[in-house]
């Protein structure tokens, strides 16, 4: 539980009510599609809010099988699979680039660090979308529309600065009698990065992974843009295609493969929150 600390009594029931008003803010929309998901057709505007239904039935996750199967030309399984290619390889390519910018960052002293680095920083205040048409006409012209590389070239660039930033943090942490003593062991700094740096800055490294896997895996407009083929579209592209399709669709079906796709985001948040939580802590206590 949250200790009261030096906060006021004042000062401490606001946090409460605040924390309490966020908590229903995000949990109400959930519960809220997922009683619908669970409705029967009949059922659908018998109640209101999240009250569960009187007869819970998965009638709308098979249908929302069979559409996606049938009108949309692609499967659960392969939907997901082409989100968790993109965002897996993003996210290994993304840390291993940030990891060793940001050491070098953290690390080394040479003429013009601060201005490049802050030339990095500078990309994090360009809007990803207003370089949109630019991209499409250089993956046009370099034949990587409509494969997956195209995804994942724009995913790694725009997400390059954010973790360069935090890692190189982190690396800043790191108390430099380690790496004195890892030359005077006759470490090259290539073993210290790997075998001393990486280890400790774990809580960073899972912190940075989070983010960008959130980012990669909502994803919508350049995954929609520049992959057409349907069977290679990741999940945000599927959905919108699902939600403007020529057949109707119920809502309680959409909202049931709306649930397919969260669920998955809960699980990996729940497992990795400790991860997340200890990464959040060590940048705020940095001095």
């Amino acid at each position: 539980m949250l200790s009261r600390g030096n906060l006021t009594k004042g000062q401490f029931i606001l946090t409460r009510i605040i924390l309490f008003l966020t908590i229903i803010i995000v949990i109400v929309p959930l519960l809220w599609i997922f009683s619908i998901s669970l409705k029967r057709p009949d059922e659908m505007y018998m109640s209101y809010l999240f009250f569960f239904p009187r007869h819970l039935s998965v009638e709308n996750y098979g249908i929302a099988v069979k559409y996606l199967t049938e009108f949309l030309e692609i499967s659960i399984p392969r939907m997901f699979l082409n989100s968790l290619i993109v965002t897996i390889s993003s996210i290994i390519i993304a840390i291993i680039v940030a990891s060793l910018a940001g050491f070098g960052f953290s690390n080394y002293i040479f003429k013009g660090k601060e201005l490049l680095f802050l030339m990095v920083l500078g990309i994090l205040m360009i809007p990803q979308y207003a370089l949109i048409i630019p991209l499409y006409l250089l993956f046009s012209k370099i034949k990587l529309l409509g494969t997956y590389y195209s995804l994942v070239f724009a995913y790694v660039t725009f997400n390059l600065p954010f973790s360069i930033f935090v890692l190189r943090g982190f690396f800043e942490q790191v108390p430099l009698e380690l790496r004195d003593a890892a030359r005077i062991d006759g470490s090259s700094d290539f073993y210290y990065f790997l075998r001393v740096v990486l280890p400790i800055s774990r809580p960073g490294i899972a912190t940075v992974s989070i983010f960008a896997f959130l980012e990669f895996w909502n994803e919508f407009l350049f995954a929609f843009l520049f992959i057409r083929d349907y069977k290679m579209q990741t999940i945000p592209a599927v959905l919108a295609r699902m939600g403007g399709g020529k057949v109707p669709i119920p809502f309680g079906v959409y909202t049931a493969t709306i649930m397919v796709v969260i669920i998955p985001l809960i699980i990996f948040f729940v497992i990795s929150q400790r991860w997340f939580i200890s990464g959040l802590a060590a940048g705020a206590l940095k001095e």
